[in-house]
């Protein structure tokens, strides 16, 4: 089941990829959908917590519009907060939910699933 979940995620990214300056984006979405592999594999705590913050800076500095951040925040969020919780309310307030409300969603690579 996990492994079809990130199939599909590549599967959207790589569909989001449209054309033009979109493209230069979408490996960093690739990125972190293997990010998020590493976090749903995860044993302990620790492992989780370095690979959260491992994944925040990726998600910081990708050039991907805020939708797309925001639902790689969705996937990463998912795949720690059952043995991390500190790690779960990390990626929460990282969210671009204001940018969102108030400036739109951005420019970038999109994959929103």
């Amino acid at each position: 089941m996990l492994r079809g979940v990130g199939s599909a995620l590549v599967v959207l990214a790589l569909a989001g990829c449209g054309g033009g300056s979109k493209k230069a984006a979408c490996p960093a979405v690739l990125k972190l959908d293997r990010d998020v592999s590493a976090m749903r594999a995860a044993t302990t705590t620790a492992a989780a917590s370095r690979l959260t913050d491992r994944f925040l800076q990726d998600v910081d500095t990708a050039p991907i519009d805020n939708l797309t951040r925001n639902r790689m925040i969705d996937h990463a969020a998912a795949a720690v907060s059952a043995l991390c919780p500190q790690c779960f309310q990390a990626l929460e307030a990282d969210r671009p939910i204001p940018t969102i409300a108030h400036a739109g969603a951005g420019a970038g690579c999109s994959a929103s699933s």
